[in-house]
């Protein structure tokens, strides 16, 4: 499998809320052709999971057509969506040259060797902040969402970072039951 390039982005805010229109039981038959099609693989990072892989829309958030569709872990899919990621204080920006991916893959592998969260936050921005490269706090980096949002050409669904930056993630917290390591960074068991 081919991975596709990963580049922070947000959607029109006109695809904002169709998911309310789809029809549950359709979604659910159409995410398992797509999770079968991608062989439960995100097609960004490539990390491979049958739990907590999302489906996301490429184009059109009400074009469900398979060729519409890919399948993503939630870092991916956080950095697909950086202006939510960024007001719930998941992500932020900074400047940098990295393929978003290696910045994914790197946070995961810190994660999956039980680094403290502070300390995954020293390692990636050693490794991937641009020499003299600023680090946006979360209005800036929310800020950064914003314009790309009002800059979205008409023809198109998706505005994208502009080169040169980047996104780290920060600590998000457990989801229902499960810690973060295993909902978003996909960790199979617990230390």
């Amino acid at each position: 499998m081919t991975l596709k390039t990963l580049r922070p982005s947000v959607i029109r805010h006109s695809e904002w809320y169709k998911r309310e229109e789809r029809d549950p039981i359709e979604w659910k038959k159409t995410v398992e052709q797509v999770k079968l099609r991608d062989k439960n693989t995100c097609v960004y990072c490539g990390i491979r999971s049958y739990k907590f892989m999302m489906v996301n829309h490429i184009g059109a958030e009400d074009n469900h057509s398979l060729d519409n569709l890919e399948l993503v872990c939630k870092p991916c899919h956080e950095v697909l969506h950086i202006g939510i990621n960024a007001m719930n204080g998941n992500l932020s920006v900074i400047s940098s040259d990295a393929n978003q991916a290696k910045i994914v893959r790197e946070t995961r592998r810190l994660i999956w060797l039980y680094t403290p969260w502070n300390k995954i936050e020293e390692e990636i921005l050693k490794q991937f902040l641009a020499p003299n490269g600023k680090i946006y706090d979360q209005e800036e980096s929310i800020n950064w969402a914003n314009q790309i949002l009002r800059a979205i050409p008409d023809s198109e669904f998706r505005g994208f970072l502009p080169d040169g930056l980047a996104v780290v993630f920060h600590e998000e917290g457990s989801w229902e039951q499960f810690p973060e390591a295993v909902h978003k960074w996909g960790m199979r068991a617990s230390k």
